[in-house]
This record gives structure tokens, sequence and C-alpha cells, in this order.
């Protein structure tokens, strides 16, 4: 009996924690709706769905003024970012950050609301017909663009960057830096999960160098270069470009470019041929961090700055370094039969990362990728901007406003002056770049003059601009986005 007396007490005091625990629960959602009902004024909370007077909002928001909502009289209390281009689909909801909290949407019908703070734009989705215009005085733009310069060359002309108060880019002097991005964590340069020994590559029947790009003839010139070094040294080419071997036919989608066997057969290659498809400050992509983390030797092209980012000295053999691709292919053909020497590229798959400056940038990073204990970088940006719209209403601080160091990249050029090299290419890109500064001072005038133009207006503009510079217009009409 006293057993059984001492089993009901058990069941009841779980019973009453149980009870409590559930009381504790619900208090805590009332207070959450009540911080939420204080925060909007009393009228909506958005967050896990977004309903207007009994309208859901529309999935198209280009039509997004079809069902005649109106939010312009909704009293929000906390600032708003809106996403003009819809990056991260958000309806709208309350984000508390370090500073104080901001309302963030993709819902443009609060383009007139006078809570709205900040227009962000993806940069590669960033066009001259579809801004929101006029812009008000106490309007803020942001720019977010982690992708190539080449996306959208707009970007790279300081009348344009200059519209930008914040921004988040691929350069290290932007707002809110994202070189890093595709570097996942510090321990991926020292890790040897896919590791080959030198001795064990060099049983294998492949060629030194290996060579995977899809995008072909970008304005980097890269395939140029590479098809006259393989005159001078065996290269497979799994791509599409120069392409002259096959992948197992399950990894031949470019998407499976991060799958386990696929990096298998990347690190049995000693060089990787590692070129960027665009040439800016700091554009560094998994062309780069890739071989160094399988343990394959990056022959790199791209940022003028890459030995600021390098794990050690000697872990990347640059193509700026040799007169062309004969003497970079000399230089390998001598270091694949030396393994001594060989192995001084991979030192830091033997020892630490050497570069401070790395390591600190490393660490002083909040985000992740694809690290599910950590922010992403999406998330990083809108709370620095809500960080940063609190702070100025405290101290009444002037306006940022970006500049070239924020974003802007070089007109494309000749990777190396070729025997028959084919010009038409990189012409095609030159001629973009060079467009698309005649466009930016158009677009600069016309947002400076509140409207939004008509391709007509903004075609004439350029030509004047051309006429002026001694240009002639490239036939061209503005892209549909």
């Amino acid at each position: 009996m006293a057993a059984l007396g001492r089993y009901f007490r058990v069941v009841f005091f779980m019973i009453v924690v149980f009870f409590f625990i559930i009381c504790f629960q619900i208090l805590a959602r009332l207070h959450r709706e009540e911080e939420k009902w204080d925060l909007l004024g009393g009228g909506l909370w958005l967050e896990e769905s977004v309903d207007y007077g009994g309208r859901l909002v529309v999935d198209d928001f280009d039509e997004h003024d079809r069902d005649n909502i109106s939010v312009s009289e909704m009293d929000i209390k906390v600032p708003i970012i809106l996403w003009w281009t819809p990056l991260t689909g958000e309806r709208g909801k309350v984000k508390q950050c370090d500073l104080g909290r901001c309302f963030f949407t993709v819902d443009r019908h609060f383009k007139d609301h006078p809570k709205t703070q900040v227009f962000v734009f993806y940069g590669t989705d960033f066009s001259p017909k579809d801004l929101p215009l006029p812009r008000k005085a106490h309007h803020e733009w942001a720019l977010f663009h982690e992708e190539s310069p080449k996306n959208n060359y707009l970007l790279s002309h300081e009348p344009v960057l200059n519209l930008f108060n914040h921004t988040a880019t691929f350069r290290r002097h932007s707002d809110y830096p994202l070189t890093t991005q595709y570097l996942g964590k510090l321990e991926d340069l020292t890790d040897k999960k896919y590791f080959v020994p030198t001795k064990s590559k060099n049983s294998l029947t492949l060629s030194p160098l290996v060579y995977v790009h899809a995008d072909c003839d970008p304005p980097s010139d890269r395939d140029h270069y590479v098809k006259e070094l393989m005159q001078y040294i065996d290269v497979d080419a799994y791509g599409q470009c120069l392409h002259n071997k096959d992948l197992p036919k399950k990894l031949q989608d470019p998407l499976t470019m991060e799958d386990s066997d696929f990096y298998k057969i990347m690190a049995q290659y000693k060089f990787t041929l590692a070129f960027e498809n665009a040439v800016c400050e700091d554009y560094i992509t998994e062309k780069l961090w890739r071989p160094l983390h399988l343990g394959s030797v990056p022959i790199y092209f791209g940022s003028p700055s890459i030995r600021e980012w390098l794990p050690s000295n000697k872990s990347a053999i640059l193509v700026s370094d040799f007169s062309g691709p004969k003497e970079l292919a000399e230089f390998l053909n001598k270091l694949n039969n030396d393994d001594v020497e060989y192995e001084k590229y991979l030192d830091h798959k033997f020892a630490n990362v050497k570069n401070e400056k790395l390591i600190r940038r490393m660490k002083m990073r909040e985000w992740g990728v694809n690290d599910y204990t950590r922010i992403g970088f999406i998330d990083g940006f809108e709370c620095f901007m809500c960080n940063r719209i609190h702070r100025d209403m405290e101290n009444l601080r002037v306006r940022h406003v970006a500049t070239k160091n924020h974003y802007g990249c070089p007109r494309p050029k000749l990777l190396h002056d070729l025997e028959n090299h084919d010009h038409g290419k990189l012409d095609m890109w030159q001629q973009m770049y060079d467009r698309a500064g005649f466009g930016a001072k158009t677009l600069h005038h016309y947002v400076l003059s509140g409207r939004n133009m008509t391709e007509a207006e903004y075609l004439s503009h350029l030509d004047k601009l051309q006429r002026q510079h001694g240009g002639n217009r490239h036939e061209w009409v503005l892209e549909e986005r």
C-alpha cells in the first residue's frame, strides 16, 4: 500500500507540473501577442500569415496594385524595411535586433507608408525600369549583392552606387562584407576528409590539372587562356567549357558540384584551375575555396587582392605571377615532378592556417554558411540595417552614402594577349560595361528628378550623354527582368 501511495503522489506531482508548464506557455504567448499588438498600433501582427482586411496579399508582387489594398494608415510603430526586389519572400514580420525592432516585408503596398525607411534591392534584379520613386527625403536604399559583377554592370559605376546608403556585397569595404561567403568555416581549410596523399595522386592516370566551368566565355576571358595552356600541359575539362572528359552520369548536373562523390574526384587532382568569371577586388568564390578544402592546389585568377585571403603564402599559384600560359605550364610541369616542392603548397593541410587576417575575419563573422546554429548573412544584414536606423535616429548622424569601394568593379579586359584571339565575346562584355556607365549617369539623373522613366526617355538621355562623350550608342533596349 505504501508503494501504491508513493506512485499516486508521483503521478499527481507530474500532473501539477504539466499543468503549470501549460499555463506558463499560454501566459508567455499572450505576452508576446500583447507586444505584437503594441508594436503595430494594436492593429496587425504579420508573421505566419498576412491578411489585410480579409484579403490575402497576392503572390505576384509585380502586380501588387491589382487588389487596391491600402496600408498607409496602419499605425505601425517601428521602422519598415521593404525588400523592393523580393529576395526573402517575407510577407511581414517584426524582428528584434540588438538596438531595436524593425518590420520587414516584401509587400510593395508599404511603399508609401510613413514608417517605410529603407528599400532593399538585390543587385542582379536592380532595374532602372522598376524603382520606388519619387524618393522621399527620409527614404534610404540598400544594396545586397553577393553574385558576380557581370550580372549587373550598373553597380560598377559610382553614379548608381551613390544612390545607396547601406551595402552588403563581396567587397570587404561594403557595410556588411560577404567576402568569405563560400568558405563555410576555417576548419575546412585543414580538413582532410577528402585529402588524397601525393603518392596516391602520382599513381592515378589523370591529367595533373582539372578545369570545371559551365559558364563559358565570361568577361574574365578565362577560356581563351586555358585553351592555350592546354597546348603545353594536359588538362581534364569536365564542364561545358573546353569539355574533353566526362563525369559519371549522376554527377553531370551542375547542381551536383557539392556532392561528396564529385569532391572525391576533384580531390585526386594535383592542381585545379580556379578562374573567376569576372575580375573584381574581393570577388572570391568556391573556385578558390573548394580546392583548398579538398587538398588540390588552386591555379587562381580573379581578385587582385587574393594574397590577403589565402591560408598561407604558398597555398595557391597565381596566374598573374606568370607572363603567359607557356611560362605557367613550364612551372607546373616542373612542380608536378617534384613532390617535396609540390607539398609546400599543401602546408595548410599539415599545419594550422597562418594568415592571421583571415583567422580574425572568420572569427569576427557573425553569420554562418549551412550552419543552423548561427544566423545567415541575409538575416544579419537585415539586423545591421535595423540597428543602424535606430542608432542614427538617436544620434542624428549624417546619411551614409556608398562609393565604388563598396562594389565598383573594373572594365573587362584581355587576360592575356593570345595569338589568334577571338575578341568578339570580350568586346560584347566591354560594350555592356561602357553602356552601363552611361546608363548609370542617366539613372542618377532620373532618380534625382523624382520620377520613373520610360524606356524611350532612358535611351534618349543615354544617347545625349554618349554624343557628349564622343560615343556611339549601341543598339539595345532595357532587358526584361
